[in-house]
């Protein structure tokens, strides 16, 4: 688990990981402001701002995220059609 991440409550956990998956709209700022707006300091914000991209690029096993579970996530592979690691 991400060291900085790790005492967040499982509600704003799924709401990080919501966001950084969907919202392909919103700018970092955006998103930023939203993040701390729900409850988050400013570091443990930019903290999961930094995953964006991965959570954009990769649909991920619930409960097997990079911020969960760090080089241990598993991502949906098309061609198997199974999770397996990043």
């Amino acid at each position: 688990m991400d060291p900085i991440l790790a005492s967040l409550p499982g509600s704003l956990l799924r709401l990080i990981e919501d966001q950084l998956s969907n919202n392909e709209d919103s700018s970092d700022e955006e998103l930023l402001t939203h993040f701390v707006s729900s409850g988050l300091t400013e570091i443990e914000a930019r903290q999961a701002l930094s995953y964006r991209n991965q959570y954009l690029t990769h649909i991920y096993l619930d409960g097997f995220t990079p911020i969960r579970k760090g080089r241990e996530a598993l991502c949906y592979n098309p061609h198997s059609r199974q999770f397996g690691p990043v």
